[in-house]
């Protein structure tokens, strides 16, 4: 991509790569709602309504917001970092990834797996840095991993990946998206340009992608129970793939270091993607032997006195969190709360009220998250503001054979930047009170 001129909207992680990718070749014009970041672009022109041929918009900002309304009247494309990025990359093989929960984890998961395989790899989008520059300096035989968020995904209209994973969908982003159809909508244009010689995983253990599913002509199919057509399952204590109608065992759950069914699930869709892209079966094996999973996602952090604390700052939404509970069968003391994103953790508290042995709340959501565990039967409730002074009560109050549990349901931007931060915190507070 040459000669074209830019609007970059936003300088975050996104935007600075945008930066980076195409300053050389492009003429950049900058935007951001917060002025006081214009300083990071380097002196490039902050844009005064310039003629542009395209914008490349930050995920997160909504196209409702700031000037984005304006130029969609005047008829200028808007476009996501993804879609850029597979116009200017030479290479074949994008495999993406995408749904509300377990998708940083296949992401990486599959990343691994294809290195430890001998594939020439790379991972970025919505994990890691941005996916622009990789995008650039990639090959045609190269492999791209993707980590697509809906923001992303809602302005693509080119992008086509060979391999695309959808985990689930649930609710999530109602503040972005406005209605759970059009985040769904959003996620589903993973697939749209798809045809054929490409591939799509879909988990059917989640009932709206089962249906969607149904609806598709030839989906792959992961499931935590036998299949009949092609796909991943598990059945019993044994793992196998479905390619072409051949059945490949797999492993042993129980050879797999992570814990819970969700992450079963995880692996079954890394794996096949793996397989597809000509991993051997042995590698794959060998990978999922040792792969421990992502900082912050059920994160195994220390014992004190004999509690045990896990870091599950991932946790972002109900759904995640109910996830990470169903993980375990001993009491847990639940350290929740975060950025209002207009979620609904009614379902959630209804379904582990008995398993939560007490609640710990902070942050924006605190007083909503109480009135509806109340509501639905959970005792032993404590609200403080901030999430250290919920972690030193849950600690306190903790006994042995607990598990003191960072899954906050909520996105982490009321008090930290992100939810790395607030999981690096709490695993400090942690360590500290270990020692």
């Amino acid at each position: 991509m040459k000669n074209k001129k830019i609007l970059v909207y936003g300088l975050g992680k996104t935007g600075l790569s945008a930066i980076d990718a195409l300053g050389d070749d492009n003429t950049l014009y900058v935007y951001d709602d917060d002025p006081s970041h214009f300083d990071l672009a380097e002196g490039l022109p902050v844009y005064d309504g310039e003629a542009i041929d395209f914008v490349i918009k930050s995920p997160s900002i909504p196209l409702d917001q700031g000037i984005l309304p304006e130029l969609e009247e005047r008829g200028i494309p808007v476009l996501s970092d993804i879609e850029v990025a597979y116009r200017i990359s030479e290479c074949e093989n994008f495999l993406a990834i995408t749904g509300t929960n377990g998708k940083t984890t296949v992401t990486d998961l599959l990343y691994h797996l294809l290195i430890d395989g001998g594939k020439v790899a790379y991972v970025g989008g919505n994990i890691g840095i941005g996916i622009l520059p990789i995008a650039k300096r990639a090959g045609k035989d190269d492999i791209l991993v993707i980590e697509c968020s809906s923001f992303q995904l809602e302005t693509i209209d080119e992008f086509k990946p060979k391999v695309a994973i959808l985990t689930n969908i649930t609710e999530d982003h109602l503040d972005h998206h406005k209605s759970v159809d059009s985040y769904r909508e959003s996620k589903k244009n993973i697939y749209k340009n798809q045809g054929e010689g490409d591939y799509l995983i879909l988990n059917i253990d989640d009932p709206y992608l089962a249906m969607t599913g149904e609806e598709l002509e030839s989906p792959l199919v992961v499931s935590t129970t036998p299949i009949q057509q092609d796909g991943a399952y598990r059945d019993g204590d044994k793992l196998y793939l479905v390619l072409g109608g051949e059945t490949i065992y797999l492993m042993d759950r129980d050879e797999m270091l992570l814990v819970g069914d969700h992450n079963v699930r995880n692996a079954l869709e890394a794996s096949l993607a793996a397989y597809i892209m000509g991993v051997d079966v042995e590698s794959i094996r060998n990978t999922l032997m040792s792969y421990r999973g992502k900082d912050h996602r059920m994160e195994y952090v220390a014992a004190i006195g004999g509690v045990d604390a896990y870091n599950d700052s991932k946790g972002t939404n109900p759904d995640s969190t109910d996830v990470a509970l169903a993980s375990f069968s001993r009491p847990v003391r639940l350290l929740a709360g975060g950025y209002d994103k207009g979620s609904d953790f009614k379902e959630l508290f209804k379904r582990h009220h008995e398993g939560i042995a007490g609640l710990y709340l902070f942050g924006e959501t605190k007083s909503i998250m109480e009135e509806e565990a109340r509501e639905e039967g959970v005792r032993n409730i404590h609200v403080f503001e901030t999430m250290e002074e919920a972690t030193e009560e849950a600690l306190d109050d903790s006994e042995e054979g607990d598990i003191l549990l960072l899954s906050p349901a909520c996105a982490s931007w009321d008090q930290f930047k992100s939810y790395e931060e607030r999981g690096d915190r709490f695993k400090a507070l942690i360590l500290e009170k270990r020692s």
